[in-house]
């Protein structure tokens, strides 16, 4: 629409018109001014000491949140942390193309996004900082929901992880592997 047009509308509009076009903008910067305000930090993880070569700090403490949700504990199998899981996935990563990095990079901000947990699960807080629960809440809306490139998203993660996890040498006992066969790939 040309300016004058633009013009030409509003002197033709209604008062009710003016009134509910106003109060939709004020919603929506309501709504962004609520995402601002929510907007809560990723939860730290400690001090940091890992040499990383695709992830950041905060991504690759989103991916250790997911991690620990996608892989609960187990009696006959390590821990995520005790397997590296999420090294291993930024080993992964570095042997993916560029573009491939960042797409899973900015998949993993969207986790954390407060605006983007507002609109899609109706709270405010980075998934970090979230409950157990409310995690798994999340990750099943992501797996569940009825936007294709939100699945697509929670399966390239979910790939991601259990490639890093059941690709250590420590998990191959619980699942009854014995490694692959002498000289079939020795590193």
């Amino acid at each position: 629409m040309m300016l004058g047009q633009v013009w030409g509308r509003l002197r033709t509009m209604r008062r009710r018109d003016v009134l509910r076009t106003g109060m939709l903008g004020g919603l929506l910067l309501a709504v962004g001014g609520i995402g601002f305000l929510g907007r809560e930090t990723t939860l730290p993880i400690g001090p940091f000491k890992h040499q990383l070569k695709v992830l950041s700090e905060r991504e690759f403490a989103v991916l250790q949140a997911i991690t620990g949700r996608m892989i609960p504990p187990h009696p006959l199998f390590p821990s995520a942390e005790k397997v590296n899981c999420v090294l291993n996935a930024d080993s992964i990563l570095a042997r993916t193309s560029f573009d491939s990095q960042a797409e899973v990079k900015k998949l993993l901000n969207l986790f954390e996004v407060p605006l983007i947990s507002f609109l899609f699960e109706g709270n405010l807080h980075p998934f970090t900082r979230l409950t157990p629960t409310t995690q798994d809440q999340r990750l099943r809306g992501w797996q569940n929901s009825r936007i294709a490139l939100r699945r697509t998203g929670f399966q390239a993660l979910r790939s991601l992880v259990m490639a890093s996890y059941y690709a250590s040498p420590l998990t191959w006992e619980g699942m009854g592997y014995a490694g692959p066969p002498a000289g079939f790939f020795q590193p």
